[in-house]
Order: structure tokens, then C-alpha cells, then sequence
């Protein structure tokens, strides 16, 4: 059943990588909100790959590299294509560079997880998955081309980019999708309930919440930092004051 099955996320991946070439093709012919969307749905096709392999027992080295090969794509390439196309065409060499980012720096985010990758199952993402980066750019514009039906905020746009860009590369750890088990610990039901309320959202108003949710995410790093260094000082200043009592 295995060997039957192994093709499946192989097949979910090159999905994935088409819908990231279409997205070029889509910004090519100023088809910006389409070119986005392909970028959202590479996204969602790149956390049904990994569930599948896993799902199937069919993980491997080869789908790891061959996944983060069409990440550099969909998430990389395309979205700075799209960054360039909808914003910075007309900044030149500036421009050129700041579209760059999500290129650069998804690419580096990439090769190091690849390096430091043990095991499929991670509790944590350690700086910012380039999907999430990608959804949360190409979110923005379809945010600002639905209400404006154009680009709006562009000083907002280049905020967002450089953001994005660098936390790709820090430390900061971002939660993982829940796993859909039956037999899953309280802080995983409640991964999921907080998932579900984001599609349930998302399917009803896909134009208007896609972005502030991705944008959620992408603050969840930086603010659980700043949590956890809070709740350390907390807890040994409370420890100290227990040993003075002592």
C-alpha cells in the first residue's frame, strides 16, 4: 500500500510549484489579485503535502529537498515577482533590491531548515516559515485591491516586506498547524479550535480577513518573546523572593 501511495504528496508538491509559475505568468499580465491567490493556494497545498507524506508513512529526505525546491518558487520567486510587478517597478535598482527580500531571505530560511531538520514532527518553526510570509504579502494585496482596487499603502506594503523578510532569519518561534489526531494533548485541541475559527473566517470573508489573521501570525513570534522573557523575570523574581523569606 505504500509504494501506491508514495506518489501522492510528490504530486501535492508539483501542484504547489505550478500554481507558484501561473502566479509569475498572472503578475506578468498585471493580474495582480489572481497572481496573489495562487500564492495562497500554494500555500495550502504546502501544508496538505507534508500531513499526507506523514499520514501515509511515505516521508523522506527526497520530498523534503524537493518541497523546499518548490518553496523557492511559490514563495520566493513569485512572491518578489509579484512584490516588484504591483509596487517597486518604477523605484529601479531600490526597488529591484527591496523585492528581493522575500527571494533572499526565504531562500536562506529554507537551506537552514533543511540543515537543522531532525526528525518531520516539530513543535516549533524556528523564524518564519516562508509559506506564512509568502500568504501574509500576497494577502495584503488582495486586502488593498478589494477595497481600493489598487495599492494603497504602499509605505505600509514596504513596512510589511522588510518585516517579513528579516523574520524569516531570527530566532523567533512560530507555532505549528495542530495534528489532526484524535488522541491529541489540550494544547493541541485548542491549536485546532484557533484554526478552525480562522477558516471558518476566512471562507466567509476571504478578502477582508485573510490578511489581519496572517498578520496575527506573524506578530505570535515576536510577542511570545517578549511573553517568555516576562514570564521568566516573573517567575526569579518570585523565586528570589521565596529564598529571602527562606
Amino acid at each position: 500500500m505504500k509504494v501506491k501511495t508514495t506518489w501522492v504528496p510528490s504530486a501535492l508538491t508539483m501542484a504547489n510549484l505550478f500554481c507558484g509559475y501561473f502566479s509569475v505568468i498572472q503578475a506578468t499580465n498585471a493580474k495582480f489579485i489572481q497572481a496573489s491567490w495562487l500564492i495562497v493556494a500554494a500555500a495550502v497545498l504546502d501544508a496538505i503535502d507534508g500531513k499526507v507524506a506523514r499520514f501515509t508513512k511515505s516521508s523522506s529526505q527526497f520530498g523534503v529537498e524537493y518541497d523546499s525546491l518548490a518553496d523557492v518558487i511559490s514563495f520566493g520567486f513569485a512572491t518578489s515577482f509579484l512584490v516588484y510587478s504591483v509596487a517597486f517597478k518604477s523605484w529601479g535598482m531600490v526597488g529591484l533590491l527591496i523585492s528581493f527580500g522575500p527571494l533572499v531571505f526565504g531562500s536562506i530560511r529554507l537551506a537552514r531548515f533543511n540543515v537543522r531538520l531532525k526528525g518531520f514532527d516539530k513543535e516549533f518553526f524556528e523564524g518564519l516559515p516562508i509559506p506564512a510570509a509568502a500568504v501574509t504579502i500576497s494577502t495584503f494585496v488582495i486586502f488593498n485591491f478589494n477595497i481600493w482596487g489598487y495599492l494603497r499603502w504602499e509605505k505600509v506594503f514596504l513596512f510589511i516586506i522588510i518585516a517579513v523578510s528579516i523574520m524569516m532569519v531570527t530566532g523567533f518561534r512560530f507555532a505549528t498547524f495542530p495534528n489532526l489526531t484524535f488522541q491529541s494533548s489540550a494544547s493541541n485541541r485548542r491549536k485546532f479550535l484557533i484554526v478552525l475559527t480562522g477558516v471558518i473566517l476566512i471562507a466567509i470573508f476571504p478578502q477582508e480577513s485573510f490578511f489581519p489573521l496572517s498578520a496575527l501570525y506573524v506578530l505570535s513570534g515576536p510577542v511570545g518573546l517578549i511573553w517568555a522573557i516576562f514570564r521568566n523575570q516573573d517567575s526569579g523574581s518570585n523565586k528570589n523572593s521565596k529564598d529571602k523569606k527562606e
